[in-house]
């Protein structure tokens, strides 16, 4: 036997890998309710979600940590989506760890800031990226390999980017660093970004010059994001999408 033997021809479908990001208060937790999702708490806002399960609320790295330890290695029979809420609180918190609590220069120093703990020179910035690289993404695909869908919801934020042609534009994105944000948008199968008017809420799946979204799946530009019926509409589209041809990564 030689490793060409272990060459895969057959399509091998996974759970989604979603970031759904919008300003709050127009439903991100409330999809997630809708999904029947296990919630790792990690801002303190769901309290007021009914029939919501979710983690007490996580207020440092090592605590949302351990949950997702716990889900990768022994996830409940009865969960169908994992969702964070949200990212950038869990991305912030990490970034805590690493300036304050692993910086053995000044531990504890809550003056410690990524441009100066380890040494300065944004040393400290790499660092978070290892967290990610390394530890948060592992464990992760560890959940999404059972099976297991990951929602990653986060906030929206107005932020400047640079085309490959060297054009600046301005974009809704989700509010991560912008130096950690590509990271996420690469590893996630679609990013969508719910808005909310008078009339309804709506998932937009594809980007434009003024928003920053992707999807894998084929699913039509602009979706109903309906209260109740959201998560299984959206699973429905994905599915159909993936008997069209393939979008690129």
């Amino acid at each position: 036997m030689t490793l060409y033997d272990s060459l895969i021809t057959n399509t091998t479908p996974a759970p989604p890998k979603l970031i759904v990001y919008g300003s709050p208060g127009r439903g991100k937790t409330t999809l997630a309710a809708d999904a029947g999702a296990l919630l790792i708490d990690c801002e303190n806002g769901a309290g007021e979600i009914p029939g919501l399960r979710r983690t007490p609320y996580l207020p440092t790295w090592p605590a949302m940590r351990a949950w997702l330890v716990e889900l990768a290695m022994n996830p409940p029979k009865d969960i169908r989506v994992v969702a964070v809420d949200t990212l950038d609180w869990m991305v912030q918190r990490i970034t805590e760890h690493v300036v304050i609590d692993l910086d053995k220069s000044a531990k504890g120093d809550l003056t410690n800031t990524l441009g100066s703990a380890h040494g300065g020179f944004f040393k400290a910035r790499g660092i978070v990226q290892n967290v990610v690289y390394r530890d948060l993404l592992p464990l992760l695909n560890a959940i999404n390999a059972h099976g297991l869908p990951v929602l990653l919801l986060a906030h929206a934020h107005n932020t400047k980017i640079t085309t490959p042609e060297g054009f600046e534009l301005r974009q809704a994105a989700p509010d991560l660093p912008e130096w950690i944000l590509p990271t996420f948008v690469e590893w996630v199968d679609a990013v969508l970004y719910l808005t909310a008017d008078q009339q309804a809420r709506k998932l937009h799946t594809e980007g434009t010059n003024l928003v920053l979204a992707k999807n894998r799946y084929n699913l039509p530009p602009v979706m109903p994001c309906e209260k109740g019926a959201a998560w299984r509409n959206l699973m429905v589209a994905i599915i159909g999408g993936r008997q069209l041809e393939p979008k690129g990564k």
